[in-house]
């Protein structure tokens, strides 16, 4: 009876504890790169950012039935390593656009050589043909030079009218004329200009030249450039290739019972515990996911926590001991909240 009486009186005196519950959390790097198999022999890669569950970067890389697509990682690439956000992992070989691009290659060297042989061609029958045209004019205009001078010596001595005159004297104007319009003709050919043939061959050409850039463009993106910096590791498990990790910070996610969320915004602070470590180490709460999962029959939600430091013996995937320390309470209000949880 006595030891009931004080039980009671402990119960509601002025004490109060702090208000906590214990969770088996995982361990999770802060962000986390992927590169993995796709279905019909496609490849994707995309980031994983655990604090914000947020996947960005994702790009996926597909290839036409019957091509061969090969993937060539870096000379010297092992787990453990340490790359840097530039550095490259691997390639993808793809021998359809290798073989695009020798084709086009192909196409513009035939093409260009097509267009020296016609610029060098036509210039040069051209240029003749035009050279006898004005050798052609001017022997014209001599001929029309002499008539008009014949007919100005009869015009002076009145033998001809002025209407007459006036017939010779235009057929020696025009003669001046088809000279320069020829001499023009000539000058315009030598400049370069180019016939309908050539203009062709010029738009083949650049018509290649802006695939092949295309397919150069689409071919350097096959270089495998992880968008963070971290640890490399080799995983073929769920179709994967090569996965980066960023270790510096580590995440906790902690199952939490659905009960307990409402006391989440009263965190002093969460601590945890490394197998085979008595220290106990902190971490800081970031916030919850929205989904409930049901675990060992019950409603869960999953709480996240930063780790800052690297700690000595932490790995992701590990599961650790965990913490939650929530606002202060009197004894009473905590074995109270204790009845509630259990039932």
């Amino acid at each position: 009876m006595v030891i009931l009486c004080l039980a009671v009186i402990v119960l509601f005196l002025p004490i109060k504890v702090h208000y906590s519950f214990d969770a088996t959390a995982i361990v999770y790097p802060s962000k986390e790169w992927y590169f993995k198999r796709g279905q019909d022999d496609s490849y994707i890669s995309e980031l994983h950012d655990f604090k914000t569950n947020v996947i960005s970067h994702l790009k996926g890389y597909k290839f036409e039935r019957g091509d061969i697509a090969e993937v060539i990682f870096s000379e010297g690439l092992k787990s453990d390593v340490i790359i840097k956000e530039t550095d490259t992992l691997a390639y993808i070989h793809s021998f359809d656009i290798d073989s695009e691009i020798i084709e086009l290659e192909s196409l513009i060297a035939v093409e260009k050589a097509s267009l020296s042989a016609n610029i060098a061609g036509e210039k040069k029958s051209q240029i003749d043909q035009s050279q006898r045209q004005l050798d052609y004019a001017k022997q014209q205009l001599v001929l029309e030079e002499k008539n008009y001078n014949r007919q100005l010596g009869l015009h002076k001595d009145s033998i001809i009218s002025q209407a007459e005159f006036e017939i010779w004297e235009n057929a020696y104007y025009l003669a001046e004329i088809n000279v320069q319009i020829a001499k023009n003709e000539l000058l315009s050919i030598e400049s370069g200009r180019k016939s309908e043939e050539i203009e062709l061959i010029i738009q083949k050409i650049d018509s290649y030249t802006r695939e092949l850039e295309m397919l150069e463009k689409q071919k350097s993106q096959y270089y495998i450039i992880p968008p963070i910096e971290g640890k490399v590791s080799f995983n073929a498990a769920m179709n994967g290739l090569v996965t980066v990790s960023d270790f510096s910070q580590f995440l906790l996610k902690i199952p939490v019972k659905v009960y307990n969320i409402q006391y989440l915004d009263r965190i002093s602070g969460i601590r945890f515990s490394i197998p085979g470590y008595d220290d106990k180490m902190e971490a800081s709460f970031i916030d919850l996911d929205e989904n409930v999962n049901m675990l060992a029959n019950q409603q869960m939600v999953i709480a996240k926590a930063l780790v800052n430091k690297s700690f000595q013996g932490i790995y992701a995937g590990m599961a650790v001991q965990c913490s939650v320390i929530c606002d202060e309470i009197t004894i009473f209000e905590f074995l109270k909240r204790g009845i509630r949880l259990r039932f």
